[in-house]
């Protein structure tokens, strides 16, 4: 079944015991991100317990066709509900998944688990969404960019939460900055209500967000800062990355923005590559277009094809899931991936 937009949010907090899987797509890849890990936390009760998530990406698949098949039927060892994760980046990987829901649908499987898939950007002609759509016990739901309302209706709810409030003239500038991801915006106004001081913490009327604090966090000094260890990890220049990450994390940088801005810059190179590289889908993407950083970016998207980017995206995804469940500092697991990357685009560009 198809989701309206206006209902996508409320079917991911507060999911229907009747449907098996999910299916979370768009060219918005923070936004799909976002309802995936909502959803997750609603249907279970700890979702960072091994037993209860199993989390696969499009290698595994690919790797192991029947690992999906083997999840979807394991038993709990806890007796509590189990769910399996799948990321995708688009239609290259999901025969599997196409094949599960015909089982789902036709009770040739009864699945002891729910299944939430989640990719980039996928046609309405591709197998996904062409066997996700007439299911009865599986969803589809569709993420685009955030419009202006939709950002401002999210930017006050989050200030509000906070006790805080926007000036007319700084609404104006901030939200068109946020556009295009809804992890950046989200990740934007985090950091306005960190800069303001949280409930509690502020100087006694200090609770109106003016157009100052808006230019003194803008979003993209905070961007250009992150490509300055991204940028030079991505195209292979291995010291030149390294450094940069020492001096951004000793000024007081987080390990977790520079892993989540990685994570962003490779799924804006796959949605790029899966949409033939035009203007459209650089403008879709969030990707610079002008200057130096659209020509680096272009050569990013030169060196990382095909089954580098999936096995780039699989060790981000990993770093992520090691920086929460493992004791290994971030600063560490991070500074390793980048060194991890920037070796393989070296390789790849010789």
């Amino acid at each position: 079944m198809k989701v309206s937009a206006r209902d996508a949010d409320a079917r991911v907090r507060t999911p229907d015991p009747a449907i098996k899987a999910y299916l979370i797509y768009g060219p918005d890849r923070g936004l799909a991100h976002e309802r995936a890990g909502t959803l997750v936390k609603s249907i279970l009760s700890d979702p960072d317990d091994p037993f209860a998530l199993t989390l696969l990406t499009e290698e595994d698949l690919k790797s192991d066709p029947a690992a999906l098949a083997d999840a979807m039927v394991a038993m709990s060892l806890t007796g509590g509900q189990r769910l399996v994760r799948v990321r995708l980046s688009g239609e290259t990987g999901g025969g599997p998944v196409a094949d599960i829901i015909s089982e789902i649908e036709s009770g040739s499987l009864a699945p002891q688990t729910v299944l939430v898939v989640e990719s980039g950007d996928l046609t309405p002609r591709g197998k996904l969404r062409k066997t996700f759509e007439p299911a009865k016990k599986a969803l589809s739901i569709a993420c685009y960019a955030d419009d202006a309302r939709s950002l401002g209706n999210l930017a006050e709810d989050l200030l509000k939460a906070e006790g805080l409030s926007i000036a007319s003239d700084a609404r104006m500038l901030w939200l068109p900055r946020l556009e295009g991801d809804r992890a950046l915006a989200r990740g934007e106004i985090d950091k306005l209500i960190l800069y303001k001081g949280l409930r509690g913490q502020r100087a006694e009327g200090d609770d109106i967000v003016t157009l100052e604090d808006v230019e003194a966090i803008a979003a993209d000094q905070g961007e250009a800062q992150m490509d300055a260890v991204i940028e030079p990890a991505l195209l292979g220049r291995l010291a030149e990355a390294d450094k940069a990450y020492v001096r951004s994390v000793s000024a007081g940088g987080s390990p977790v923005a520079v892993l989540r801005a990685l994570q962003r810059r490779l799924d804006q190179i796959g949605v790029v590559q899966s949409s033939g590289g035009d203007d459209a889908a650089l403008a879709r993407s969030g990707a610079p277009r002008f200057g130096p950083q659209a020509d680096a970016f272009k050569r990013q998207v030169g060196l990382w094809r095909g089954r580098r980017l999936d096995h780039a995206r699989q060790l981000a995804f990993q770093a992520e899931r090691d920086v929460k469940r493992s004791g290994s500092p971030a600063e560490a697991l991070v500074s390793e991936l980048l060194i991890r990357l920037a070796r393989g685009a070296a390789q790849a560009s010789r």
